[in-house]
């Protein structure tokens, strides 16, 4: 019985990182979701290695939303002080609660040393409130997951 509880442990444990493995970067255009082996990020463009080992390079016009490692993000309208700003940015999904998806943007400072982190709520594809510090929190709490896990 107890050889049996490990045995079965252990397959469980094979089976769900194998499946973890599966499917982690893929990009998805008009045309539909590409899977692929390696999505490499530039300044303009992605580069994609395809399952089948082509290299295809996508401009981020083209591109609606990527998974890369494990990390989903889409491409959304950025706002500024709760305005629409003309420009779209690719955002780190983290987790959706009822009608509400919160997503992190990252920006990078001018010198490309340091980062800093903004999070916005989204109904759908539409903006609803950029979140300070207290709002955060509170939104971790109501999504179920640590202020540190962000």
């Amino acid at each position: 019985m107890k050889k049996t509880l490990i045995f079965s442990t252990v397959l469980f444990l094979c089976v769900t990182g194998f499946a973890n493995t599966l499917g982690t970067n893929w990009l998805e255009t008009d045309d539909g979701k590409i899977d692929c082996k390696q999505i490499n990020l530039g300044i303009t463009k992605a580069t994609v290695i395809l399952e089948d080992g082509k290299t295809v390079d996508y401009s981020y016009n083209d591109i609606n939303s990527f998974s890369k490692d494990g990390k989903i993000y889409t491409k959304l309208l950025l706002y500024e002080d709760n305005k629409p700003t003309d420009q779209k940015v690719f955002m780190e999904f983290k987790k959706t609660w009822n009608d509400l998806t919160l997503y992190k943007l990252t920006l990078k400072s001018m010198d490309w040393t340091g980062e800093t982190a903004r999070y916005y709520l989204y109904k759908g594809t539409s903006y609803y409130l950029q979140l300070d510090e207290r709002g955060l929190q509170n939104t971790c709490k109501e999504f179920g997951i640590t202020y540190s896990s962000l």
